[in-house]
């Protein structure tokens, strides 16, 4: 009987070259501008999945924020729909609950002020990179600095659970590179380090452009380096998972202190409880209780598309309670 919350906001401040997820760039006007719309029908989409957990006496265990970048934005908006959750699920009995907080060039005082407020335990702030030129060639706009300026300020406000994601292969970047880094990452001492192999997804503009050559043995090597200095720096490799066209097909790690598990992915790899999830290109994944069976409601990928077709996408989210009616006892 027990659940894990996932909330959608696909939005960033601009799209590196490698990401195939359903988000759009706020630099874009006509993206930005959805974002008030997008908000309200997120926050009604939020209050009946917490009516539909009530009646059905489901337990909340963890609560995560992706995206896209949800500190992309405003922090009233952040305190909006945290305090919608607030209202609509019980978070006390909560174990974890994280917001993505990946691009450092979102990251304020207002915005971790706001989710420290309501009671996010876990954050990601994510560099992929501490090479700047590595970082213009994917297409972020912050620099390696402004990741460290957020971080600190992160662990200034009491933010003592926070994540760091590396990305093995990057467009421009070399094993001394990636290994600068790794040391980085490790001198700041995140309580979970995720290492990434960078996968070349056919949507991304980093294989439409068609300019990206691989060498799967240099990424091999970054993967050697990552898991003999995290090793010897206290981290444990605690889940892993492979996507499609990673180069080499080699794998993603989470590395974590001991204690800091992100039992959220623990949840997602083992596929072992429910996640119901909220807004745009969120997947709701019913589990079946004491058996095996999982069923799948997905929600429009798009936010206008989430937007103009919420009722229809609120007819369907009905299944959430036939569901479980159809394994009582």
């Amino acid at each position: 009987n027990s659940f894990s919350l996932y909330i959608s906001i696909p939005f960033c401040p601009t799209r590196c070259s490698y990401c195939s997820f359903v988000s759009h760039s706020i630099a874009n006007p006509n993206a930005k501008k959805l974002i008030p719309q997008y908000v309200e029908k997120l926050a009604r989409e939020i209050e009946i999945t917490g009516e539909y957990a009530d009646k059905l006496g489901l337990k909340l265990e963890s609560v995560y924020w992706g995206g896209g970048t949800p500190t992309a934005i405003s922090a009233d908006e952040i305190d909006f729909l945290s305090q919608t959750i607030i209202k609509s699920f019980d978070i006390e009995q909560c174990r974890e609950y994280t917001v993505e907080a990946g691009r450092p060039d979102t990251v304020t005082k207002e915005k971790l002020s706001a989710l420290r407020q309501n009671g996010v335990s876990r954050i990601s702030i994510n560099p992929q990179t501490f090479n700047n030129d590595v970082l213009n060639n994917i297409g972020r706009i912050h620099t390696a600095e402004k990741t460290i300026e957020a971080f600190d300020l992160a662990r200034s406000m009491g933010f003592d659970n926070i994540n760091m994601d590396l990305i093995a292969g990057l467009p421009g970047d070399t094993v001394d590179s990636f290994a600068a880094s790794l040391s980085t990452a490790i001198y700041k001492r995140p309580e979970n380090i995720t290492v990434h192999t960078l996968a070349l997804k056919r949507s991304s503009t980093l294989v439409t452009g068609g300019k990206y050559t691989t060498d799967n043995n240099l990424t091999a090597e970054m993967l050697e380096i990552a898991e003999r200095q995290l090793s010897r720096n206290g981290y444990s490799p605690y889940y892993m998972y492979r996507q499609s066209r990673s180069l080499g097909n080699l794998e993603n790690v989470g590395w974590c202190k001991e204690g800091f598990e992100c039992i959220y992915n623990i949840f997602m790899m083992e596929e072992c409880h429910t996640v119901l999830a909220a807004g745009a290109g969120a997947v709701t994944k019913l589990k079946q209780p004491s058996g095996p069976y999982i069923e799948r409601i997905f929600n429009y990928k798009y936010p206008y598309e989430y937007i103009s077709r919420f009722d229809v996408l609120m007819d369907r989210k009905t299944r959430i309670s036939s569901f479980y009616e159809s394994y009582k006892l």
